[in-house]
């Protein structure tokens, strides 16, 4: 089989410093916006649909693990990590939270918006940087166009 090789675009992220959790994203995907958009939505509107009875512990538990309030929170707990998914169009959930529950709240803050807070600087860095050389690259073009 032949192979070809081009920049695809992908930067690989390790988490927290632990280069054995390492995520290849693709910043530079414009639908990126669009599916990140969206997961935050999907994920506030889920957390938001939440039963007022249902309470969390810091780990993202139900402390009622018995019964309805446990499955509500699987439930949530497995769409949040698919939405992080979606966001990448990969599988990075599972090496971004591990085993720990992406509704854990450290410090009072769920850890799915500790993470999204964390990666979004750098996805937006990146649009950043391909806006220039894009526009860069097409001055070069039109600047050789003469005007009469």
């Amino acid at each position: 089989m032949q192979n070809i090789s081009f920049d695809d675009g992908h930067i690989d992220l390790s988490i927290n410093g632990d280069e054995s959790k390492i995520i290849r994203i693709y910043p530079s995907d414009i639908a990126l916006i669009e599916r990140f958009n969206d997961a935050i939505n999907n994920i506030e509107e889920k957390i938001k649909s939440l039963p007022d009875d249902v309470e969390i512990n810091q780990a993202g538990e139900a402390i009622e693990q018995l019964g309805e309030s446990a499955q509500i929170i699987r439930e949530t707990r497995q769409y949040v990590n698919e939405q992080i998914d979606y966001i990448f169009d990969s599988p990075v959930s599972k090496t971004v939270f591990g085993n720990q529950s992406p509704l854990s709240s450290p410090g009072g803050e769920f850890l799915v918006e500790r993470f999204l807070n964390a990666v979004a600087p750098v996805i937006n860095k990146t649009i950043q940087a391909d806006v220039k050389a894009r526009e860069a690259r097409i001055k070069k073009y039109t600047g050789q166009v003469k005007k009469k």
